[in-house]
Parts: C-alpha cells; sequence; structure tokens
C-alpha cells in the first residue's frame, strides 16, 4: 500500500485519534496515571503540531493556486490591455500630432506657394492684358480673374499636397503603430 500525499495525512490523522480514544477511555475508566497523562499530552501536542503542519501545507498549496491562476490571468490579460492601452494613446496623441504638422506644413506651403505664383503669375498675365488693353476697368477684371485662376490653381495643389501629406502621416501612423505592437 503506497502511504503518500493525501493518503499519508488520512493514515496520520486515524493514528493520532484512535490513540486519542484509548488514552481517554484509560483516563475515564482506569483513573488518572501520571505516564497516560504524559503520554496524553504528549499525542495533543503532537496532534496540534500535525493541524498546524497541515494548515502550513494548505495554505502554501493555495498560494501556489492562486499565484497560478493570478499569471495565468495576467497573461491572458495583458496582451489585450497593452493593444487596447496603444490604440487609446494613439487616438489620443496622434490627431493632435496630425494636426499640428498638417497645420505647420500646410500654412508654410500656402505662404510660399501663394507668394511666389501669385505674384509670378500676375505680373506675367496682368503685363500680357494691360498690352492689349488699358483701361482701368479692364485691368481690375484681368486681376480678379488671374487670381481667382491662381487661387484655383493653388488650391488644386495645395490640396493634393495635403492628401500627400495625409498619406505621409498615416504611414508614419502604421509604422508607429507596428513598432508599439512589436
Amino acid at each position: 500500500m503506497d502511504l503518500s500525499g493525501r493518503q499519508t495525512q488520512f493514515y496520520i490523522d486515524i493514528v493520532y485519534g484512535i490513540a486519542f480514544a484509548i488514552g481517554f477511555g484509560y483516563l475515564l475508566f482506569v483513573g488518572m496515571d501520571p505516564r497516560v497523562a504524559a503520554f496524553q499530552g504528549g499525542l495533543v501536542l503532537g496532534y496540534f503540531l500535525r493541524v498546524w503542519e497541515n494548515v502550513t501545507i494548505y495554505e502554501r498549496v493555495l498560494e501556489e493556486e492562486v499565484a497560478a491562476e493570478a499569471a495565468e490571468a495576467v497573461a491572458e490579460r495583458v496582451p489585450g490591455e497593452a493593444e487596447a492601452q496603444v490604440a487609446s494613446e494613439v487616438e489620443e496623441q496622434v490627431p493632435s500630432e496630425v494636426e499640428a504638422e498638417v497645420s505647420d506644413r500646410v500654412e508654410t506651403e500656402v505662404q510660399d506657394k501663394v507668394e511666389t505664383e501669385v505674384s509670378d503669375k500676375v505680373e506675367e498675365q496682368v503685363t500680357d492684358q494691360v498690352e492689349e488693353q488699358v483701361t482701368d476697368q479692364v485691368e481690375e477684371e484681368v486681376t480678379d480673374q488671374v487670381e481667382e485662376q491662381v487661387e484655383e490653381e493653388v488650391t488644386d495643389e495645395l490640396v493634393a499636397r495635403l492628401r500627400d501629406i495625409d498619406e505621409e502621416l498615416a504611414s508614419e501612423l502604421s509604422e508607429r503603430r507596428s513598432a508599439g505592437d512589436g
């Protein structure tokens, strides 16, 4: 018969129980004998030590089981929570960074483009138109038309550039996300 683990504890507890019963029976029926009382005291002390050992073992087993379950729960939750945290931080930071970047780039590019293209095209078209028609009214009309055309062209170019910037920022965001996941 293999007496290991919980079976061993069970048999030891049975032996203590039988020894207690015999000792108390002897004390009740025969009378108080110092040797029997000392033996009974030793049994009680041994039994309490055994109970203390069982409680200690039980606590250690519980701690190990709780630690294993906690580690398993953490292992299950960490990837999901990490993704959620990265996603929330990206959602919080990226729009403001993108907006600031787009705003800065658009402002500088718009100013540069408007200054260079408007002045160049206005000069070219005004000069050509002024040579043909000299009146003030014609000059105002030409200037308005030129500005509208230039604004349309600049607007088209800026829209195209904004799309390019947006694509650059989207790829940069994708790279940051993939770097954050890795």
